[in-house]
């Protein structure tokens, strides 16, 4: 009957892989995987370097709006403050690395730095507002990251510790970001 029959062979059993075969396939699948570097366009003579599609000359600015209004000039003395608080912040850090900049930090100031850079943007027009808008994300990114390594870092067990030497490197360069697309900014009012 049934007891001396095995179960048919629906599908073929894989042949082992070899050593050879399973290195092989490890390493293209890390060629493949491996990271290309970066393709830079070679610069043409007389053309000196070209700026990207939303790098907008400050000098070529259209404004639009009404600069002279209470509310632009309201949002101009802000993004001006934000920058000398910046500084201030920078003059700290590098004076002494573990310096409390916990002072300058609020917790609606990326509100207000969008608020009054947009209230900028919306004096200019299209074609301008597209090189002062790649300004404000500039901005609102540094601004985003000096605040994220402003405060000093605490352990599991709740200790605060010492700012280190990477974060307070990494805390001046995005303050020195933030305070050069800063500068920039205000060039197109």
């Amino acid at each position: 009957g049934l007891l001396g029959r095995s179960a048919p062979r629906l599908f073929a059993e894989p042949a082992p892989q070899t050593r050879r075969a399973a290195l092989a396939s490890a390493g293209l699948g890390a060629l493949v995987a491996a990271p290309a570097q970066q393709a830079l366009a070679a610069p043409f003579p007389g053309l000196g370097s070209i700026p990207g599609p939303f790098e907008v000359n400050p000098k070529e600015a259209v404004i639009v709006g009404d600069a002279s209004t209470a509310e632009a000039k309201k949002a101009i003395q802000q993004v001006k403050q934000f920058q000398q608080e910046a500084e201030q912040m920078l003059a700290a850090v590098e004076k002494d690395r573990q310096a409390d900049l916990t002072g300058y930090l609020s917790p609606v100031g990326m509100a207000d730095l969008r608020g009054a850079t947009n209230t900028i943007n919306n004096l200019m027009d299209d074609a301008t507002a597209a090189g002062t808008m790649r300004l404000q994300r500039l901005m609102l990114m540094s601004k985003y990251a000096f605040e994220d390594d402003a405060p000093f870092p605490v352990s599991k067990k709740g200790v605060v510790q010492k700012r280190g030497e990477v974060r307070a490197d990494r805390l001046a360069g995005s303050l020195r970001t933030y305070i050069q697309y800063s500068k920039e900014l205000l060039q197109f009012l």
